[in-house]
């Protein structure tokens, strides 16, 4: 393995060790492990997208489309973390400020990954198979 693949393994077991719900306020909606279909019943949705997804996408089309790398390089894990008790709190997140491309992207990704049923769910898997045959 290369030593870029072994740093990138290294991180994410540090993001993965990080806790969870470090000081969340519980008046608040739990954003990150949540199914995409209690975040839309929860009005934490834009046209059908969670609004976290919504924002870290608009943030990286305006900033990040000419950074190399900018899935495969992993942002602060500090920053990462932040952003993600930020969305946690239901503070306003303002990721021109607060942020960098690399953690708005590893932000996404750890999002992405924590969703218990994942994007396509179990119940598209037939569809996507009719599709393909």
């Amino acid at each position: 393995q290369s030593k870029s693949a072994v740093r990138l393994k290294e991180d994410m077991k540090k993001i993965a060790a990080l806790p969870l719900n470090k000081q969340r306020d519980t008046t608040c909606p739990k954003v990150f492990g949540v199914s995409l279909v209690e975040l839309h019943q929860q009005g934490l949705s834009k046209n059908g997208i969670p609004i976290v997804v919504w924002n870290i996408v608009e943030y990286l089309t305006q900033h990040g489309m000419t950074q190399e790398g900018l899935f495969r390089v992993n942002g602060s894990m500090k920053m990462v973390e932040q952003l993600r008790l930020q969305y946690e709190r239901g503070e306003e997140v303002e990721l021109v400020k607060d942020g960098d491309v690399y953690s708005a992207a590893s932000l996404l990704k750890l999002f992405l990954r924590e969703l218990p049923d994942g994007i396509i769910t179990s119940a598209l898997h037939p569809r996507f198979i009719q599709l393909y045959q």
